[in-house]
């Protein structure tokens, strides 16, 4: 009978009353037993009775939930998927009870069985104090935690305590309603962690591309199992963080047994509890990648050490991006000038419908800061140019009947309407022709026409009854503005009445405006004195992989370099600009275990995508925010650009042209046609301007370059122990495995960002371009593209068409040139098309017969200053002033030179201009009081004038040129022999010289002397008598050559004395000789340029050959003791064409080179250079060589096998350079 409230109140006053207590008279009863003992047998019969009882789970939706008689709490199953279970076999064998033995010991081993946490709970002790967490401890455990797609399956946090909210529960299959299950009022069971590779809790859905959930019974097969130290923290940090979050009754927690039917039914362990065992006061050693998924580096892993010097000291800003490269437009009011004006620089262009749309910068006067702009220009005019003709013809042929300009017009207005041309203006007015077609007058009278470029073009070869020929018909857009408005490249220009109504999200720019009449846009004259605004540069470099499925490449990893308010005049070097890194990449299949954290301690932002997808979207969402003005890479072009398009187009990534900054609708239909689509391609990225280091631009610049690999490149132009060293992709994800390697990769993805930077600063890339675009007056775009006849084609256009020429007409498609030889009067176009070989059209410079030698008295090389257009000047040779109507075909003739009394040509005078200003320039950068960026803008501003000037001449004899010409050109060549012949008679027989060699603008002269100061003073002495003859020719001392080994034409080796700072020091010089070209190995340039040194020693010639046969003798032995290293086996080949097309490609090591790259997924195209090296024993086969020819990635793999063959490179390589210097 239980004792009542008023009982105990009594007991406890007369204890008191006593001076006693409870304790006093307590008395421990015995405890019954809480379990009984029993044999295996009587276990046995337990069971059976409890199996013969029925099933007690209510409603389990006919799930066949089944109690196999035993107690769970104290061993934890395992189950299988396979048929056969522990309890199959057979329990009275001795192996069955010894695997039972030693189950039972690994058990308790690896997990210890429950029972600690009943014994360790039983007494009211004290809680433990939880250990000390630190900020690394979490950071490590966020980065466990958020590779769930990874190695560990991802799942939600199991709740200790679950919220009473109807959209939080979830009936699971396995467990009773939820109304009928009884509430638990004794204290929950302790969680038992879970053995192999079942969870605790339900994995949550794996998300996929398609957004489909994966089966919540479903686990990854190469996840960890849970057991693992790493499943393990994040179970633990699961725990921690439901904790923090939810606080919550006891009364909605809830069990769901694991149960088990059938051997072969798999059933999802689910874990709601939030009770953990208190942690040990010890603080927990939390497992690193290292040693939860431990992996041992290669033994050729990738040397970082160079790699992070660079970077390590880098600018790398870490702060949040201004204002000015956020998202969204900026106001109208803060870029209007205070005389209600817009003051605009435009960088690059595109053609829409008729309108030309520019792109460009402008001052944001709230601010001062510069921002993108769009300009969209409508109501440009076609002009037109029609001849008309002295009389009438009628179905073909020529009538009496005079024409006057009426008649014309007439005709005209008709062929108007038909063309369905509505508006047009027609005018009479004079203009001049200079050119190559016959029968158009050198003066006449036109009639103008000009309508709008959203009407179609006329036929090129349109004539009329009235009019012969109509000039003008294919003008582009942007050629029609520029030399209409006199725009010279990039340069400010002044809008007025800016209408910022009419364009509303046409492009990415942060302003856009349209200008309704061209007459509103006028550019800025030099008295303004303006510098060109400040530009934000983004370098690009990727990784791809190969889909060997669809046989496409596909990005990994994308890094991008953002360099913002870089001034073109700004000299401050490339490590120091402040910069900002943004890597994206996604997983090649997972994410190493502890690279999150290693992303996050890294100094740039690495952005961690699940797909290709989503890496281009980051990717081009970064663009966008940060709006770069040009974009730098290396075989941007041809690779990486190329790559980024044909990615985006095939996943159909939204806001795809964000790659420029234009907004489009959809895709032209020729992009990624082939080599046709190039320009298509660079015009998607208009109004951002493309840089790349690879294309012709680039390598007119990277002086000194044999291959233009990037590796060469950053030797040449960043210098000192700054080392890149290209390895092979397959090899980089290789390595990438584990958290370090994947980093390193990542690492390398960036530096190329930074060398790509660098160089393009140091080269003056940018600023050369603009310069060059600037004498041209053609697009900065296209200078970057590398067209430098384009460049010439418009200096000209400019000039032509401010004195009032009509200029010819652009040719364009193929076949242009052949056109354009036949329109000239050429007949044999079509043999030379048919013959595929270049024929010479006239003869070129005079080349004297070398007299072959060893020199060793003082050689002066007198060489003319800018020959051929100093020549154009001194003989005013030029389209206008040279009668050349009646000069057919016949190569030997050329046309006279004009009288003295003649006008100064356009040409002449062009040139004459462009020398003088650099003329000027260069007393400029003498100016004791310049500062370093005033040398450096004259420096490139002299360097850009002297390239224009010496180009001139080229566009006159190049075929393809818009202003061809033959007969000047011939005309050049001719008065160019003929000065070189004069000035060797005049050596020989005024002043006692010997001329031993001459080639077109230079001749070589022995002066027989073994005293500089005399030698020089008998070219002083030369130089004055050939520069009287002149009035603008003039020839210079080039070279002092002690000594001089003359081999053949346009091929000699010599000891060249230079003066530095008033003392003379000796260089080696060498020109044409084997060593200079890229097909010879580095191996073999040395050994020329070891026995050049023995030539041209001065040395007793006995001591030379001896030491000659020393040195191949020892180079020998080394090659055959393997004493040599790979890189210096490389041969250097440039192909023609595209590998495909090559028809004994058997043969041609170089070719076999670029079908294994090919064959590997990298982009191989003509004109790039393979390198190589020769391998194995060939035997002299040219065949077997080709096809052990690999690239030397593959040659310097550990365990390649791969080892040069020697006697290839002697018998190739070696002997025959040296059989012709000696």
């Amino acid at each position: 009978m239980p004792v009542s409230r008023a009982d105990r109140l009594k007991q406890l006053r007369d204890l008191r009353a006593a001076g006693k207590t409870g304790f006093d008279s307590y008395e421990v009863e015995e405890a019954q037993s809480i379990y009984e003992t029993v044999d295996d047998e009587g276990y046995k019969k337990v069971v059976r009775s409890r199996l013969d009882q029925d099933d007690f789970v209510v409603d389990d939706n006919g799930e066949g939930y089944a109690d196999d008689g035993r107690e769970d709490w104290q061993d934890q199953r395992v189950e299988y998927e396979d048929s056969e279970s522990e309890q199959d076999l057979p329990k009275q064998s001795k192996a069955a009870k010894r695997k039972r033995e030693e189950d039972a010991q690994r058990q308790e081993k690896l997990n210890k069985g429950i029972s600690k946490y009943f014994s360790a709970n039983q007494g009211n002790t004290a809680p433990k104090p939880k250990p000390a967490r630190t900020a690394e401890d979490d950071a490590f455990m966020t980065d466990l935690l958020g590779e769930v797609d990874t190695n560990i399956p991802s799942r939600p946090p199991s709740y200790g305590k679950a919220v009473r909210s109807n959209d939080r529960r979830k009936t699971r299959v396995l467990s009773p309603p939820l109304d009928d299950c009884p509430k638990k009022t004794a204290a929950p069971e302790p969680a038992q962690e879970p053995e192999n590779d079942m969870n605790s809790t339900p994995p949550a859905p794996i998300a996929n591309d398609d957004d489909y959930p994966a089966p919540q019974d479903d686990m990854m097969m190469s996840d960890p199992i849970p057991s693992s130290p790493a499943a393990k923290a994040v179970e633990r940090r699961e725990q921690a963080t439901t904790i923090k979050k939810e606080d919550v009754d006891d009364d909605d927690l809830m069990e769901v047994a694991e149960v088990q039917g059938h051997a072969n039914i798999r059933s999802a362990n689910v874990n709601l509890k939030g009770s953990r065992p208190a942690p040990k006061l010890s603080k927990p050693t939390y497992p690193t990648p290292d040693s939860s998924s431990p992996t041992r580096p290669p033994d050729d892993a990738i040397d970082m050490t160079s790699i992070n010097n660079v970077t390590e000291k880098l600018n790398i800003l870490s702060s949040p991006p201004s204002e000015a490269t956020s998202f969204g437009k900026i106001a109208a009011r803060d870029a209007v000038e205070e005389d209600g004006t817009i003051r605009f620089f435009w960088t690059d262009y595109t053609e829409v419908n008729g309108s030309l749309c520019l792109f460009g910068k402008v001052k944001n006067r709230r601010d001062g800061s510069y921002v993108s702009c769009f300009v969209k220009v409508d109501s440009i005019m076609r002009k037109l140019y029609f001849l008309p003709r002295e009389h009438r013809q009628r179905h073909g042929r020529e009538t009496d009947e005079e024409i006057n300009m009426q008649d014309v017009y007439q005709e005209v207005d008709r062929l108007m309407s038909k063309f369905k041309v509505g508006m047009h203006k027609i005018k009479p007015c004079s203009r001049k022709y200079a050119f190559e077609l016959p029968d158009v007058p050198r003066e006449a009278d036109y009639l103008k026409l000009l309508y709008p470029y959203d009407k179609p073009s006329l036929p090129m070869d349109i004539e009329g009854e009235t009019f012969s020929k109509v000039f003008g018909t294919n003008t582009a857009l942007f050629e029609q503005f520029v030399l209409w408005k006199n725009i010279m490249g990039p340069c400010w220009l002044k809008i007025d009445n800016a209408n910022f109504q009419a364009v509303n999200n046409a492009s990415w720019c942060k302003l856009e405006l349209q200008v309704d009449k061209p007459n509103n846009i006028n550019p800025l004259g030099d008295a303004d004195n303006l510098d060109a605004p400040p530009l934000t540069l983004m370098s690009l470099a990727l990784r791809t992989t190969m889909n060997r499925k669809e046989n496409k490449n596909e990005i990994l990893v994308a890094s991008l370099r953002f360099y913002e308010n870089v001034s073109l005049t700004d000299t401050t070097p490339p490590e120091k600009l402040p910069c900002r890194t943004f890597t994206v990449m996604r997983p090649h299949g997972e994410y190493p275990v502890g690279f999150k954290l290693e992303a996050e301690k890294h100094k740039g932002q690495i952005k961690m995508e699940k797909s290709e997808n989503a890496l281009l979207s980051v990717l081009l969402a970064i663009i966008q925010r940060y709006d770069p003005d040009a974009i730098l890479g290396h075989k941007l072009d041809d690779v990486d650009y190329n790559v980024l398009l044909t990615r985006l187009r095939d996943r159909k990534t939204p806001g795809w042209h964000r790659i420029g900054r234009l907004k489009r609708g959809e895709w032209p239909k020729n992009v990624g046609k082939g080599g046709g689509s190039f320009f298509a391609e660079r015009h998607l990225a208009a109004g951002r301007l493309l840089c790349d280091l690879a294309n012709d631009m680039g390598k007119s610049i990277m002086t000194g370059c044999q291959s233009w690999t990037l590796d060469e490149m950053v030797k040449l132009s960043l210098g000192g122990n700054i080392v890149r060293r290209d390895i092979d992709n397959d090899k980089a994800l290789t390595m990438a495995q584990d958290r370090i390697g994947l980093m390193n990769y990542v690492k390398l993805c960036e530096a190329d960002t930074y060398f790509i930077a660098a160089i393009a600063l140091k080269r003056q890339l940018l600023p050369l371009s603009k310069v060059l675009t600037n004498l041209a007056g053609n697009s900065w775009a296209r200078t970057l593209s590398g067209t430098r006849a384009e460049r010439n084609e418009y200096i000209l256009l400019h000039e032509f068409y401010r004195n009032k020429y009509i200029c010819p007409d652009k040719v364009y498609g193929k076949g242009a040139a052949n056109k354009k030889l036949e329109e000239a009067g050429g007949n044999d176009a079509d043999e030379d098309a048919d013959s595929g070989k270049k024929k010479d059209k006239y003869k070129g410079g005079l080349v004297f017969e070398p007299e072959k030698g060893l020199y060793d008295k003082f050689i002066l090389v007198m060489d003319f200053n800018s020959l051929y257009p100093s020549i154009i000047q001194e003989y005013n040779i030029c389209f206008t002033t040279v009668e050349r109507g009646e000069i057919g075909d016949d190569d030997e003739k050329v046309p006279d030179v004009p009288g003295d009394t003649a006008n100064k040509g356009i040409l002449p005078r062009l040139i004459r201009g462009l020398v003088a200003r650099r003329r000027e320039v260069k007393k400029l950068m003498k100016s004791k009081g310049a500062t370093e960026e005033q040398l450096q803008t004259w420096e490139v501003k002299q360097m850009a004038l002297k390239l224009t000037a010496n180009s001139m001449y080229g566009c006159l004899g190049y075929t393809k040129s818009r202003f061809y010409a033959r007969p000047l050109a011939a005309l050049t060549t001719s008065k160019g022999r003929e000065i070189l012949q004069s000035t060797k008679d005049l050596a020989e027989s005024a002043h006692a010289l010997r001329v031993i060699y001459g080639d077109t603008d230079s001749v070589m002269v022995n002066t027989n002397k073994d005293n500089l100061l005399e030698a020089t003073k008998m070219g002083d002495e030369f130089k004055k008598a050939v520069n009287e003859r002149y009035e603008l020719l003039e020839i210079e001392i080039d070279n002092v050559f002690r000594r001089l080994l003359l081999h053949a034409k346009k091929k000699y080796a010599a000891i060249n004395m230079v003066e530095v700072d008033g003392v003379w020091k000796e260089k080696m010089e060498v020109k044409g000789l084997d060593m200079k070209r890229r097909e010879y190995c580095q191996l073999s340039k040395d050994t020329s340029t070891e026995l050049l040194n023995y030539l041209l020693s001065g040395e007793d010639p006995e001591q030379v050959v001896s030491k000659i046969h020393d040195h191949l003798r020892g180079l020998g032995e080394k090659m055959r003791a393997n004493e040599v290293q790979p890189f210096k086996y490389t041969i250097y080949t440039q192909l023609g064409k595209d590998p495909k097309e090559y028809p004994n490609a058997n043969s041609m090591p170089a070719v076999q080179v670029a079908l294994k790259l090919m064959a590997r997924g990298k982009t191989v195209r003509a004109k790039d250079v393979m390198g190589f090296v020769i391998c194995g024993n060939n035997n002299g086969s040219a065949e077997q060589a080709a096809k052990n020819a690999y690239p030397l990635d593959e040659v310097l793999k550990k365990d390649s096998g791969l080892v040069p063959d020697v006697d290839h490179y002697l018998h190739k390589q070696i002997l025959p350079p040296v059989e012709r210097l000696c």
